[in-house]
């Protein structure tokens, strides 16, 4: 377990920011030693770096997408599966999204560099890899929620809430003794979680969130790295969202 364990929140729209986090191995616990925001797509593969050693890279977002309009199976399969959890995902299509949507791009440009996507178990290798994952199911498998937190929608007040929510379930569930792989803190990750979330609001609140979702992916990348039990959602070569599994929700991953 020695690669660079990256998770980048994926924006839509390059006018809006990407969290972007990357944790390291020390032993077998984490450390956060990256947190940072980006816009365009060069910027974000720039940041990740993907020319220095290996790593392994988590995205939310779509990064295969073949369908015209309606949902992919990456979609629907959450949205049902995950409905009494409240984790239903966006439907993701090409009239929505474009040929040239930004998972895709920045898929290429990882791709270049010879990465593999990950879709199936078997395509977990040595060597660089790169995945698409959903925060909102990874935090109902590595939290044991009953609902997903909200931390996204409503009001400000109820979104820093949610934040403050997030952050302790991260500071429990990732960093606590029971952690495997465990997340420890240090002064960047400490910065984050207790970040004055009171005193923020429009983009400033917006960005912490990107970077919390961003720390949920590159856990998620620590996971797949250390072997860890895994779940696919959607359709090999139609677009798979990969989470943690632990609640049997899911098929097993294959």
């Amino acid at each position: 377990m020695s690669r660079r364990l990256i998770g980048v929140d994926l924006a839509w729209s390059k006018r809006n920011g990407t969290g972007c986090v990357e944790l390291a191995w020390e032993g077998r616990e984490l450390r956060l030693d990256r947190v940072d925001l980006r816009r365009s797509t060069e910027a974000i593969a720039n940041w990740i770096k993907p020319g220095e050693e290996e790593w392994v890279v988590a995205v939310d977002a779509p990064l295969v997408i073949c369908n015209q309009a309606g949902s992919r199976a990456a979609d629907q399969q959450p949205s049902r599966l995950y409905h009494p959890y409240e984790a239903g995902a966006y439907p993701a299509n090409l009239n929505r999204l474009g040929k040239e949507h930004r998972g895709g791009q920045l898929l290429r440009k990882l791709t270049a560099h010879d990465a593999t996507l990950v879709e199936a178990a078997e395509h977990i290798t040595a060597g660089n890899l790169v995945f698409e994952t959903y925060p909102h199911v990874v935090m109902v498998e590595l939290f044991r929620l009953s609902k997903t937190i909200k931390y996204k929608k409503g009001r400000v007040g109820c979104k820093r809430r949610g934040q403050q929510e997030l952050a302790e379930a991260i500071r429990v569930h990732l960093c606590g003794e029971a952690a495997e792989p465990r997340l420890r803190i240090n002064d960047a990750l400490e910065k984050l979680l207790r970040e004055p979330v009171s005193v923020l609001k429009g983009e400033k609140l917006k960005e912490r969130e990107d970077k919390l979702d961003a720390v949920i992916c590159a856990y998620t990348a620590a996971w797949l790295d250390a072997g860890r039990p895994l779940q696919g959602l959607g359709e090999v070569g139609a677009g798979v969202m990969i989470t943690p599994s632990l609640r049997g929700i899911c098929p097993p991953f294959g």
